[in-house]
């Protein structure tokens, strides 16, 4: 739970970041040089979400009900939940019909956003400096920024994007060190399944 924590934080500071970014050229500058050059690229997709916050100067001035709105009109959709959830089950080896797979998808993300809220109504001011983005293997695009703030010298991040079923380009996992979102819901799935049975575990996700 604590590296979950840790991992959320750093979509908090997702919010935040994006406004400074807005404002730093040379976000954009190296990001264009590592990565290919396509209409909707990442890169594309966080400038429009950069756009759309530019008037967010700072996410502690907003009211819960207010952050909330932002946050699930303006960043949850730039996440690919229904990917990350196949994966996880995939990994985990449980098999549900469709409507169960839609069912577990909307609790993983309204999971990640409550858990994001929280972290943002405590208010703490940070940012997330660009470091680079570089293309893989799979035609996935991996950004990494150094979180400030949180600890002395700063922690690297990860975002990983991809082309999703809609075309857009979406984050699929967000890792930290040696560990990522998409991993930490495989264990904790495998875990409730073998103390409650898959039907437990779908309404302890």
């Amino acid at each position: 739970m604590k590296k979950l924590n840790i991992i959320l934080l750093v979509f908090s500071m997702l919010v935040s970041s994006l406004v400074f970014a807005y404002e730093n050229p040379s976000f954009y500058e190296a990001a264009t040089n590592e990565t290919p050059t396509l209409k909707d690229s990442p890169v594309k997709a966080i400038q429009t979400t950069i756009i759309k916050l530019n008037q967010l100067t700072s996410v502690a001035t907003y009211s819960p009900q207010m952050m909330g709105f932002l946050v699930n009109r303006e960043i949850t959709p730039l996440f690919d939940f229904e990917y990350i959830a196949d994966e996880v089950l995939s990994a985990s080896h449980v098999n549900l019909n469709d409507e169960e797979v839609k069912y577990f998808a909307n609790s993983l993300r309204q999971n990640v956003i409550n858990t994001l809220l929280t972290k943002l109504a405590q208010g703490r001011s940070s940012s997330l400096d660009f470091v680079y983005a570089r293309p893989m293997s799979g035609n996935m695009i991996v950004v990494r920024l150094n979180a400030k703030g949180y600890s002395r010298y700063g922690f690297n991040v990860d975002l990983s994007f991809h082309k999703s079923k809609s075309g857009k380009w979406q984050i699929f996992d967000v890792a930290l060190r040696h560990d990522s979102l998409i991993n930490y819901y495989q264990r904790m799935v495998l875990i409730k399944v073998r103390r409650y049975g898959v039907y437990g575990m779908l309404g302890r996700i």
